[in-house]
């Protein structure tokens, strides 16, 4: 087993979704690979120091309702490649399953599974409304 994983105290999901960042007034688009109770991993062209705090924002449709859901974080980890920047995004606080309950919920029943809000037909996105 990955020494890496053993540290992790929440197990992580595979996810290919997009997202946005909320930065001063600006909304900057990402793309996560993967989340668990306590953060996600994502990649932007676009360029953050560690430690940045910022909130990033969830919209989609899950059983025919749209959702939008926020978590607010920092950046713990920075990866920077020619291609791009991948970032591990640590939450202020565990997912709730009353501030977050579509993201807790997506979570908690996937564990494990190679599930994608782009490729499971109960997931799609929403137009953004941000």
């Amino acid at each position: 087993m990955n020494r890496r994983s053993d540290k992790r105290k929440y197990p992580r999901v595979p996810l290919t979704t997009s997202a946005s960042i909320l930065v001063e007034e600006a909304s900057i688009e990402i793309t996560i690979g993967n989340m668990s109770m306590g953060g996600i991993l994502f990649h932007t062209q676009h360029q953050f120091d560690l430690g940045k705090t910022m909130t990033i924002v969830f919209c989609g449709v899950y059983q025919g309702k749209d959702f939008k859901e926020a978590v607010l974080g920092k950046i713990m980890t920075v990866s920077r490649k020619d291609s791009g920047s991948s970032y591990g995004f640590q939450f202020s606080t565990q997912l709730d399953a009353d501030l977050q309950p579509f993201l807790a919920g997506f979570v908690n029943r996937t564990k494990g599974s190679d599930i994608s809000f782009l490729r499971d037909p109960l997931y799609r996105r929403a137009e953004r409304k941000i």
